[in-house]
């Protein structure tokens, strides 16, 4: 069973990572904002409902790191497709270089830390 301060954790971290998300999606090719909640749900990862992504859209886009543009529909009214800018694609690619140099790093740790002891013995001090 998880502790609530673990639960509070993993949201946090889930919020940070939303942007990412996005970003990475919007990499590959413009969607609408109903199509992107829809992916990110395939995610065990990145659930978000439909009315939580668009102020996370609207703060992307004020970033300049996204943008927008009215395309047509087959299913009903004109749809706010988002793109990814050039802005966007810098943010993402430095911040994938980020999380990995993180998770490398967390990794290292958890295997045995680095050496602090300049070479004495190997453990962590």
């Amino acid at each position: 069973m998880k502790s609530n301060n673990e639960d509070k954790w993993l949201i946090q971290i889930r919020k940070g990572m939303f942007e990412l998300a996005i970003l990475s999606l919007l990499s590959h090719k413009p969607m609408y904002g109903y199509e992107i909640s829809m992916a990110l749900k395939h995610s065990t990862v990145f659930t978000i409902s439909e009315g939580a992504i668009y102020p996370i859209l609207r703060r992307m886009t004020e970033k300049e790191w996204i943008e927008f543009f009215w395309g047509e529909s087959n299913e009903g009214p004109r749809r706010k497709y988002y793109q990814i800018t050039e802005e966007g694609r810098v943010i993402l690619e430095y911040r994938i270089e980020k999380y990995k140099e993180m998770y490398a790093s967390l990794q290292t740790l958890r295997e045995g830390g680095l050496d602090t002891d300049h070479g004495q013995n190997g453990s962590i001090h």
